[in-house]
């Protein structure tokens, strides 16, 4: 019998591991972080080393990376009953982790134009498009702000991996650091260049285009109205 690593499940992906046996894609392996899609577009499964960038939906490894996962983009693995089964080990959920969230504010009477950052989705390159890390970054600042979100998304126009992260963001999940930035802005604290420079170092776009999202629902509300029209 392989090896079983012990690791912890996001609560918002818990149900992908444990649920029946079925075969998941390998979308990207890299040496601290595996991606396995499942047949529905937005279901994707990261397995994430110590120390890696801790996405709110991943399977969490006790121990750093990097790692050989014994597998390629393109390979087929089997996940279900607790457990992801690659060629040379598995990996085990035992326990689950509490990924962080925004704290949502108070409903606003303003409205919020959601249709030229939804008109984009899917532009850009990488797993998670530009356009689509923006967005993430909008929705994070919107729900902490009280301004209302998009009732739908148009996930199908992205990667998988970017559509799970919509589907997070819109709930108010993300990264760690992401989650501080967020709620260091909404509450006016005057120096953000710690948070800010945490954020800037994911990936090599996708911490810039989060803030350029924040910042978008921030100078929204923000804004002065035009002089002449009645708040």
């Amino acid at each position: 019998m392989h090896p079983r690593i012990p690791a912890a499940a996001s609560p918002l992906t818990q149900g992908l591991v444990t649920g029946a046996r079925r075969p998941a894609v390998v979308l990207a392996a890299f040496p601290t972080a595996l991606y396995l899609g499942l047949p529905d577009h937005a279901s994707v499964l990261p397995v994430v080393t110590s120390d890696a960038l801790i996405l709110p939906t991943a399977i969490r490894l006790p121990t750093p990376g990097p790692r050989d996962w014994g597998v390629r983009a393109g390979d087929v693995v089997t996940v279900g009953g607790y457990v992801v089964s690659l060629p040379s080990h598995g990996i085990r959920v035992v326990r689950s982790w509490r990924p962080r969230q925004v704290t949502s504010g108070a409903a606003r009477a303003d409205g919020f134009d959601w249709a030229p950052l939804l008109a984009e989705v899917g532009r850009g390159e990488g797993l998670t498009p530009r356009a689509d890390d923006v967005l993430c970054g909008a929705l994070l600042a919107a729900r902490a702000l009280g301004l209302a979100l998009p009732e739908a998304l148009p996930l199908e126009r992205t990667t998988s991996l970017s559509a799970s992260l919509l589907v997070a963001a819109r709930a108010g999940y993300a990264v760690s650091c992401v989650v501080d930035h967020v709620t260091d802005a909404v509450a006016g604290v005057a120096d953000l260049t710690p948070t800010r420079e945490r954020v800037l170092a994911i990936g090599h776009t996708s911490g810039e285009a989060l803030l350029a999202g924040v910042d978008l629902a921030l100078n929204h509300v923000n804004s002065p109205l035009p002089e002449g029209i009645p708040s």
